[in-house]
């Protein structure tokens, strides 16, 4: 039996009438631009943004906790994860565009660096410029990593690698980092490279995300042989979900543990001198601090400007080669 047009017609209302609560949901009930803030459970010290932050109001969300509010006057939302990792940071994430007009995530956080002492000290700021997933691997049967577990069997969709930042939202957060890496002196237990103790900044990070902390640096070597990551931390699932939604990402990382720097030391933390913060505090309280500064200089262009989610790379080869050097980064800052 073929079907009437009407019949048609009806089936067809019926399954949009169906779908209209979760098109409903996926509106974001509050119509106000901000920039979300992807604050990490730990180190577990939030003064320095909850200082700057003035809440306007609350939304939850099953597990999570949206706190709307400014910053500077801009409008942002935060939340922190219920727990740790990465994937919870996404998933919040994705419920956070779901409740708020987001034109741009901030993610700030701590990272270990990748980079042997004479590059790299704690202290340092890497700006990620390009993102991976360096958890995502085929083991062959000789131990050698290859990249993308599953690309090669899976043929025909789209499979996502490196993720990229706007090229002009770089440009702020290398302002920012500069200006507070200058008004910064790096205690001299974390072995600084600058003479004046001030953190170098990496413009031009590659940023890896794992679940792996590894302190084998066999195994260390070998991700980054594939995936040339600087340090071990970033939020790629994050950035996964923003670019999924053509919302712009951006995180900047301070290096707080280095096991090629400290080889002897747990985790290649150093102790802190007695009565001093360690060095997760201090790099997770500069980032926040660099967070800040971002926003507060650049917010409001960040939320009505156009800004691009780069799934092919903006940036030339040799910029990730010589990531202190800014290049025409730094051309535009207040």
């Amino acid at each position: 039996m073929i079907p009437s047009k009407q019949s048609i017609a009806q089936v067809f209302a019926l399954a949009l009438a169906a779908l209209l609560p979760f098109a409903a949901s996926a509106q974001a009930p509050d119509p106000t631009p901000r920039l979300g803030l992807l604050i990490p459970v730990g180190p577990p010290d939030y003064a320095i943004l909850l200082e700057a932050f003035k809440p306007t109001h609350d939304e939850t969300d099953g597990p999570f906790t949206f706190r709307a509010g400014t910053v500077s006057g801009v409008p942002v939302v935060y939340y922190i994860a219920p727990t740790d990792g990465p994937l919870v940071r996404s998933l919040g994430a994705q419920a956070m565009l779901q409740h708020f007009n987001i034109k741009a995530f901030i993610y700030a956080g701590t990272s270990g660096g990748h980079l042997p002492p004479d590059q790299m000290s704690i202290g340092d700021i890497v700006l990620g410029a390009k993102n991976v997933d360096h958890g995502n691997y085929f083991l062959n049967r000789a131990g050698v990593i290859e990249p993308g577990s599953f690309n090669s069997i899976q043929k025909g969709m789209r499979h996502y690698g490196a993720l990229y930042a706007d090229p002009k939202l770089l440009s702020f957060l290398a302002c920012s980092a500069t200006r507070v890496a200058a008004h910064t002196e790096t205690p001299a237990y974390l072995s600084p490279i600058d003479p004046a103790h001030h953190p170098q900044v990496f413009f031009y990070g590659i940023q890896g995300t794992s679940t792996i902390w590894s302190d084998n640096l066999a195994y260390t070597k070998q991700t980054m042989d594939v995936f040339h990551e600087i340090d071990e931390d970033g939020d790629w699932y994050s950035n996964l979900v923003a670019t999924l939604y053509h919302v712009p990402f951006i995180e900047v990382s301070i290096i707080s543990n280095s096991i090629l720097g400290f080889p002897n030391a747990d985790r290649g933390t150093p102790k802190a001198p007695d009565g001093e913060p360690n060095s997760h505090l201090l790099a997770q309280r500069l980032s926040n601090r660099i967070a800040v500064d971002l926003i507060t200089h650049y917010g409001q262009q960040m939320l009505t400007g156009t800004y691009t989610t780069p799934e092919d790379d903006p940036y030339p080869a040799i910029a990730y080669n010589n990531p202190t050097k800014p290049g025409d980064l730094l051309q535009d800052c207040k």
